[in-house]
């Protein structure tokens, strides 16, 4: 058997670790660039891309937990307003985002605001739970709650966005979960433990390292690194993708758009790519199945 690499890759990436008495899994990550660049491609700055950016690292945190191998969709939507806020996580780290905003007003996560999860299941199906945002306002209070009252999966996590002079410098965060057929005991120890890691701007501030927030998480423990992979921005949108959504609609409309002659002219809202449709690839709609 071929044995992982689990040589730190450049760039940003999640750490998987174990402890050697079977009772915790930690998952650590830097998604510095990755919300970097997702935020510049929907233009937020401010309040707004710190919740975008920390809605990402949560949802990447949890896809490595819940489904490593399988698509994730993480949801905010404020109460009140039609502002949205879209987390996409693939397997192999293919990150992108989207914000929806129509109220003028920076994107914060309050109580009351609602997360949803939705992530595929190996059978093709779709789990999917919604929970408010708590009290304690932020993503990382309510993925908390997502964990507790939807998955009812006892973990402990935080994520952070910070900034410099208007701009993200660092991203990341980290998510512990107690195993399966562990007693409680374990899990109030280390709950007590991690309340010195609630807020983790100061690891970012130094020049934000995976490893050495792992390190400080289970300090003093034995650990075993199980794997690594790398995260990154990346859309995958295409012609087929976007004709296969052009299907849903309305035949007489598909007719209309062949019959005015022109390419329709689309563009991606995750990414921002234009594509251009000519009006012959419409004519495979029109055939039935």
């Amino acid at each position: 058997m071929t044995e992982p690499n689990l040589e730190s890759p450049s760039g940003d990436y999640t750490r998987r670790a174990i402890t050697d008495d079977g009772a915790f899994r930690a998952i650590v990550i830097r998604s510095t660039e990755t919300v970097r660049e997702i935020c510049k491609r929907q233009k937020v700055t401010g309040e707004t891309a710190r919740t975008l950016s920390d809605l990402i690292t949560a949802t990447v945190l949890f896809r490595e937990t819940m489904s490593p191998g399988l698509r994730v969709q993480g949801i905010f939507r404020k109460t009140g307003v039609k502002d949205t806020l879209i987390a996409d996580s693939s397997p192999g780290g293919l990150t992108r985002g989207l914000a929806q905003l129509r109220s003028g007003h920076p994107v914060t996560a309050e109580a009351g605001d609602h997360l949803q999860m939705m992530r595929t299941l190996q059978n093709g199906s779709v789990n999917q739970g919604i929970v408010e945002v708590p009290e304690k306002a932020g993503i990382t209070t309510g993925m908390m709650a997502y964990m507790r009252e939807s998955e009812q999966v006892d973990t402990m996590l935080a994520v952070a966005t910070i900034f410099e002079d208007g701009e993200i410098k660092e991203a990341g965060g980290y998510l512990v979960q107690l195993l399966p057929e562990v007693g409680k005991g374990p899990l109030a120890v280390m709950a007590a433990r991690l309340e010195d890691f609630e807020d983790i701007s100061r690891f970012l501030e130094a020049g934000f390292s995976p490893d050495v927030l792992l390190e400080e998480l289970l300090y003093g423990m034995n650990y075993t690194l199980t794997d690594v992979s790398s995260v990154n921005f990346e859309c995958w949108c295409s012609e087929s993708r976007l004709l296969g959504a052009l299907a849903t609609i309305d035949r007489g409309e598909i007719r209309a758009m062949i019959e005015e002659g022109k390419p329709l002219e689309i563009d991606c809202d995750y990414c921002g790519k234009e594509y251009r449709i000519q009006p012959n690839a419409l004519l495979g709609l029109l055939q039935e199945s």
